[in-house]
């Protein structure tokens, strides 16, 4: 009976660490994406806002009164449109990310999940448990 007792705990001692690594290593995952997507989402927003001025002041009359106002409109627009757009590439690079470096055994369900939809199958799997 004491070998099943030491079986089961070196078994249980096996997964706390295993998840602890785990947990670690999505909380790394998880730090380096938001840093990615707040730069990611600035360098939208500039790029997007140098655009918008090249086209103001090279192409358009920047001293009518309609092209101010479609300037400052525009900077509305390329604020939240940045942020937006920013937010869809990185759940794309994420997604491939973890799929490009096979991550997904080293990552947190929750985490995965967070970026890659879970198929039919593995619903299933998970409502058997």
């Amino acid at each position: 009976m004491e070998d099943l007792d030491e079986e089961t705990r070196a078994q249980r001692k096996k997964e706390q660490i295993e998840y602890r690594n785990r947990k670690k290593t999505s909380t790394i995952f998880m730090l380096a994406a938001s840093a990615f997507e707040i730069i990611e989402t600035l360098v939208i927003i500039i790029a997007l806002f140098v655009l918008m001025s090249f086209l103001v002041f090279k192409v358009l009359d920047a001293n009518q009164p309609w092209v101010q106002l479609l300037f400052q409109i525009s900077l509305i627009v390329i604020f939240i449109g940045g942020i937006v757009l920013g937010f869809f590439i990185y759940k794309k690079v994420m997604k491939w990310a973890i799929k490009k470096f096979k991550l997904e055994d080293i990552l947190l369900d929750d985490v995965k999940r967070h970026y890659i939809k879970p198929t039919e199958d593995e619903i299933e799997m998970e409502l058997k448990r």
